[in-house]
């Protein structure tokens, strides 16, 4: 073997290899530990603490045997150690009479154990296996140990360790994506055991405990582990005990757990747990959320509109591990953009290129997703966004019904008796003027049948374990582009359905240039005892003002006069489920109320609620501008359902169904940017997006619908260097029976694409 290899981000040279086998030939008896001890002193491999790192040595060791570098070893028949407490035999020492209230305790302190030769480890196991309802269970990893001492005797006893590598509740508050968890988990500990003896009944002492615990835990884990911890995690079993000592001891109950367990089981095989939280230091969530964000170039709107190649330029971040799979979804994209109302197969213009477009959406790579595949448009998104000053963010759920797709598995139901489908939730970036910048992010899924209702109710239940959940990771995800734009500042936008406190607490601890706009639901409790309308509607008028309002529904575009109030608020946790620990959160609450609205016209009324602080009322109603930009994401709803027709396809699973998704998703922002770029920038010439030959058919169709138009300029100049889609000549399509011989309707003149050419014309 004459080259080097990586394993576990360590190089084994040919020199290394060849003297690992000869050290295991020579001493066939070694253990796996010794081996991977001398492994770790032969690469300099050491964990922060100094303790060589055998766990990723037996890793890179086993890889390396099964790529036949290494001989295998014959395998230990000796019985595994037990990883279970040992008890020392000895009876537990004999208390002297404890006092009632915990002020009354003499010299209460707690006892570090130095580790396993400590003469008080046997006590501590003696306390855990006779006392604490896990008995001997094992306790793996790092480990810091307490015994709770005093003048009466030794009270009981603490011990901490790692904290759960995944948990759905904790990772949420958090919001934090995997990257940023991968790299700070080891400053997250977990507190395993807490016990305070059976004998004992004193008030306020387990509460007390923890509060003494809490102070000095950091440093001791510092000087352990060389590893500084921002936060502690435990479990409470809520069926056997309240929790009450944690809330007392200011810990915040943020979820349950699953019940799945360390080892994941895969059906519930322990009981679900209440999840408790301490901040070892503030600001701890913040810090745990930072990660290295890969380098982001501006690119700004127009530039991007206008290349001619802009499928291609779209997808350049798309890593699908095979280029023949790219170089297939970037003529995927290119053909729908060609035919957005087409149906699937009838987007190509040869059966070739019909075929491997079918082979992508049909690729049997489980990794091929919907995320993948808009990822690399979501990277140009986010290009885009930084070439702005502000950057609106609008999100919204949408469904997609697939009722005829009769034999299509992993679809769900949309509601009572609404057929079945998927639910969209999406994230669109706008600018201030209303054009949009491209998807940000999007989720995709499928409702389960029969949605079995919680045992402790729905309210009991973390925001992770509820499809409302979407609203807080669509925010972690703004907050994920915000910390690789920092001159950008980001507001997302919800509608009522996002009136969530859980979203209100994000916030809080997201990058500063990331901020929310939410139209509120829930008329909340606030510190000044009052409800939400209620004060604000004592608030005076600020001014009033007159707001454009679009055509909806059957009522025509019409002015809105509006009266607006402002003020600072503070909103109170609402007292239910895990939310009742939590701490009041400060706002401005901006309320545009339209008193006196047209006969039959449903008035407007927005109570927004925004962290952004307000000085003046233009500030208060540019908030209102903002907010009437979500608008512009039901539009982009409608134009993917009837634009790209997105409802319109045929395929075996839901799975497909996405990927075909992901194509639509982009090219339905398209078409909307083509849309409102020619209204909010009417000055700019047709030939920035549309060809020569493209301007020639439409002026041909204007001419038609107007009585005597004047001659477009330089219809019939050359294109020349200017940028623009080129058309194909089309080809006859196939005959065939690609996705069920099914075709949209024809394009007529209300389609969003001739929309933008007259409006730009």
């Amino acid at each position: 073997m004459d080259e080097a290899i990586v394993l576990c981000g360590r190089v084994f040279t040919p020199e290394l290899i060849e003297y690992l086998k000869k050290i295991q030939r020579e001493d066939p008896e070694l253990s796996k530990n010794d081996f991977a001890r001398l492994v770790c002193r032969e690469l300099g491999w050491y964990a922060p603490d100094g303790r060589p790192s055998l766990s990723g040595a037996k890793v890179a060791l086993r890889k390396l045997r099964r790529r036949g570098v290494l001989p295998a070893v014959a395998e230990n028949r000796k019985q595994p150690r037990s990883h279970r407490l040992r008890p020392s035999g000895a009876s537990l020492p004999a208390l002297l009479k404890v006092p009632k209230r915990v002020d009354q305790v003499q010299r209460l302190h707690l006892y570090l154990l130095s580790g396993h030769t400590d003469p008080l480890h046997g006590l501590w196991n003696d306390l855990i296996i006779q006392q604490h309802p896990c008995g001997d269970a094992p306790l793996v990893g790092a480990q810091l140990r307490y015994l709770i001492g005093s003048d009466h005797g030794w009270l009981g006893a603490i011990g901490f360790g790692p904290a759960a590598f995944v948990l759905g509740a904790r990772d949420t508050w958090i919001n934090w994506s995997t990257s940023a968890r991968t790299g700070h988990l080891r400053e997250v500990i977990g507190l395993s055991r807490f016990l305070i003896r059976q004998e004992v009944h004193c008030r306020h002492l387990a509460s007390k405990v923890l509060g003494l615990v809490l102070a000095r835990v950091a440093a001791d884990w510092e000087r352990r582990y060389a590893v500084r911890p921002r936060l502690v995690e435990t479990f409470v079993d809520r069926a056997k005990y309240t929790g009450n000592c944690f809330s007392a001891a200011n810990w915040r109950r943020i979820g349950v757990s699953t019940g799945r367990g360390r080892l994941g089981a895969p059906a519930p095989a322990k009981s679900i747990k209440d999840i408790w939280v301490y901040e070892l230091e503030p600001g701890a969530r913040t810090e745990l959320q930072r990660q290295t964000s890969a380098p982001l170039t501006p690119r700004p709107l127009l530039s991007c509109l206008a290349q001619e190649s802009w499928c291609a330029q779209e997808l350049a971040a798309l890593d699908l591990g095979d280029v023949r799979l790219e170089r297939r979804a970037v003529g995927v994209l290119e053909a729908r953009w060609a035919n957005p109302q087409e149906s699937f197969y009838g987007s190509f213009g040869t059966w070739a290129e019909a075929m491997g477009g079918y082979r992508l959406i049909e690729n049997d790579s489980a990794s091929l997703s919907l995320d993948q595949l808009l990822g690399a448009h979501s990277q140009a998104t986010q290009a885009r966004m930084a070439a702005e000053p502000l950057v609106l963010l609008p999100q919204d759920t949408s469904t997609l019904n697939y009722t005829g797709l009769k034999r299509t598995t992993g679809l769900g139901p949309l509601g009572e008796d609404k057929g079945r489908g998927l639910w969209l939730h999406s994230q669109l970036a706008y600018r201030p003027d209303g054009i949009p910048l491209g998807v940000l992010q999007a989720k995709c899924w499928a409702r389960p049948k029969q949605k079995a209702e919680p045992e402790r109710g729905r309210n009991a239940q973390s925001i992770d374990q509820k499809e409302s959940g979407r609203w807080v990771e669509s925010l972690a995800a703004a907050g994920q582009a915000a910390r690789r734009m920092v001159q950008t500042r980001l507001v997302s936008i919800t509608d009522r359905e996002g009136d969530l406190y859980e979203l209100h607490d994000a916030v809080r601890i997201g990058p500063s240039n990331l901020h929310i706009l939410v139209r509120a639901q829930h008329d909340r409790n606030l510190e000044c005892h009052q409800k939400l309308w209620s004060f604000m509607g004592a608030q005076p008028v600020a001014r009033t003002y007159t707001l454009e309002v679009p055509r909806r529904r059957h009522q025509p575009a019409r002015q809105a006069s509006l009266e607006l109030r402002y003020a600072q608020v503070g909103i109170l946790a609402p007292q239910v489920g895990a939310k009742k620990s939590w701490p009041p959160l400060r706002f401005w609450a901006v309320w545009a109320h339209e008193p006196n609205p047209p006969a039959g016209v449903e008035p407007l009324d927005w109570m927004l609620l925004t962290d952004l602080p307000i000085a003046t009322a233009d500030e208060a109603y540019e908030k209102v501008l903002w907010y009437r930009i979500r608008w512009g994401i039901e539009e982009w709803h409608r134009i993917l359902k009837t634009g790209c027709n997105a409802e319109g396809r045929e395929f075996e699973t839901a799975e497909h169904l996405q990927r075909v998704l992901a194509f639509d998703l982009i090219t339905a922002w398209r078409l909307l940017a083509c849309l409102k770029i020619g209204r909010a920038l009417p000055q700019l010439p047709a030939r920035l997006i549309y060809t020569e030959e493209e301007l020639l058919v439409l002026w041909a169709l204007q001419k038609k619908l107007q009585s005597s138009p004047e001659p477009h300029p330089g219809a019939s100049q050359p294109p020349g260097s200017l940028p623009g889609r080129i058309h194909r000549p089309q080809k006859r399509r196939p005959s065939g029976s690609g996705e069920s011989g099914h075709r949209d309707a024809q394009a007529d003149s209300h389609s969003p694409r001739l929309g933008a050419t007259s409006t730009i014309l």
